[in-house]
């Protein structure tokens, strides 16, 4: 028996086109098709491609915390590292939650950043512009079959979160 169409559905069914097809070819059409129904039975629960984009934002947040719950107070050097793995993980991941954080802010920001006490909202700006940014630039060298200078891709990026967050604290 199929599943009944909801937003959850639908967001399942884009990131299937996404990680197979990219962005490029993401559209309420060809999600219509991939989940048999009309275009105009998405409308529905989507009103347009960008509260689409908007819902794989939040999976993808979503994403990051199953595997760093806000509960477990993780890292959040390990937050963000697992936020760039999920986004390297679809094509045009980067491209993708840049516009889902644009249209809708913090719905996108992994609750692990974003407890409350935990960072400062402008140290969580800067960290999810840091990581959107340095991953739309690894996936971008990617399509262009270009490498960064030496390689240095997660070292780069390991040190620029180290220069957002600031120096790390020691255990006594």
């Amino acid at each position: 028996m199929a599943r009944a169409l909801d937003k959850q559905v639908i967001a399942d069914a884009a990131l299937q086109v996404l990680a197979e097809f990219g962005l490029g070819d993401l559209s309420m059409r060809r999600l219509a098709r991939e989940l048999g129904v009309g275009a105009s039975a998405l409308y529905w629960h989507v009103e347009n491609k960008q509260e689409l984009l908007g819902l794989v934002g939040q999976r993808f947040a979503r994403l990051v915390d199953e595997r760093c719950p806000a509960s477990a107070r993780p890292d959040p050097r390990l937050v963000c590292v697992a936020l760039r793995d999920v986004l390297r993980g679809f094509r045009d991941g980067a491209e993708i939650h840049v516009t889902a954080y644009a249209l809708l802010g913090d719905a996108v920001v992994p609750e692990a950043l974003r407890a409350p006490g935990d960072l400062p909202a402008p140290r969580v700006r800067a960290l999810m512009a840091f990581v959107l940014g340095h991953v739309q630039l690894e996936q971008t060298r990617e399509l262009l079959g270009v490498r960064a200078p030496g390689d240095a891709d997660d070292e780069d990026f390991l040190s620029g979160l180290d220069i957002v967050l600031g120096p790390v604290p020691v255990a006594e």
